[in-house]
């Protein structure tokens, strides 16, 4: 698995992570703690940027003894120019850490990066005010979770999810994506909510969903998750998911094959980041 944390020098990016932690701990996953400077000629990486990532990384390794995480620390007095307006500095470890900042407008920087590692997961944090931004790039956090190719997780300044709905198509759903929500149940030690699809225009009978729904319900049953199983109508589940938002925590499947993707448009997934009351997962 390999993850990208997406961060500037502001406290709601320092906040998540002990959430990145918790998530490399347990999935053993690459890490790449990115931050994005403007442009305009420089030649070298933002101080300010090199000194967060720097306390970003002692904040992640500080929580565990040494040892225990299969990554090594990274220089932060090290950064090594890779490519013009782009400097990085990665650990030796079994796993790998690395610290990198690019030049450039940051959505796109960000979703560039994403893509060129393949990465699975992008996380980022966002103020609990204005409805999730970062304060140099309005609607960031919507942007990256409509636009990215891969799962998002937007954690919102201040909230702890004890509720989190998962709202799946259950005939196309990954196995990926299930022990996703998995990991982030046990990190906030939340109760599940699991929602099956039903109605016309080629859905399943709910006889069917029924069952596809006990078997998602065995799988987090196994895994000691308090979870409960409710099917609504596609007609109903844009209405249904905007209310769970002002509850909890809400995670979308919105893969390729997913019939979500043809019910929420992207423009609504950013609206949904932006009006949850809690973070918000876009699972791809």
């Amino acid at each position: 698995m390999r993850i990208l944390v997406a961060m500037d020098t502001n406290k709601y990016s320092a906040e998540i992570i002990s959430d990145v932690t918790q998530l490399a701990a347990n999935t053993w996953a690459d890490i790449t703690l990115l931050a994005v400077q403007a442009g305009g000629g420089n030649d070298q990486p933002d101080p300010d940027l090199v000194k967060a990532l720097s306390q970003n990384q002692q904040n992640f390794f500080g929580q565990f003894q040494a040892g225990e995480l299969p990554h090594g620390e990274a220089d932060p007095q090290r950064f090594n120019k890779v490519t013009a307006g782009t400097w990085q500095t990665s650990g030796t470890g079994r796993k790998e850490f690395t610290l990198k900042i690019r030049t450039g407008a940051p959505i796109k920087e960000i979703l560039a990066e994403a893509t060129e590692q393949q990465c699975d997961l992008i996380i980022l944090g966002c103020s609990k005010d204005n409805g999730c931004q970062w304060d140099t790039e309005i609607d960031l956090p919507q942007k990256i979770a409509r636009d990215a190719g891969c799962s998002v997780l937007v954690i919102k300044e201040g909230q702890i999810p004890k509720k989190i709905t998962c709202c799946l198509d259950q005939n196309q759903v990954s196995q990926d994506s299930l022990e996703m929500v998995n990991q982030i149940v046990n990190l906030h030690q939340a109760d599940l909510k699991i929602v099956g699809l039903t109605g016309p225009k080629g859905l399943p009978g709910k006889g069917e969903v029924e069952k596809k729904m006990q078997e998602i319900l065995h799988y987090y049953s196994a895994r000691k998750v308090n979870t409960l199983i409710k099917l609504v109508d596609n007609e109903d589940l844009e209405e249904f998911v905007e209310r769970a938002t002002r509850e909890g925590m809400i995670a979308l499947w919105m893969g390729k094959k997913s019939l979500l993707g043809k019910i929420f448009s992207k423009d609504l997934v950013g609206k949904l980041v932006a009006t949850s009351n809690s973070s918000a997962l876009i699972l791809r």
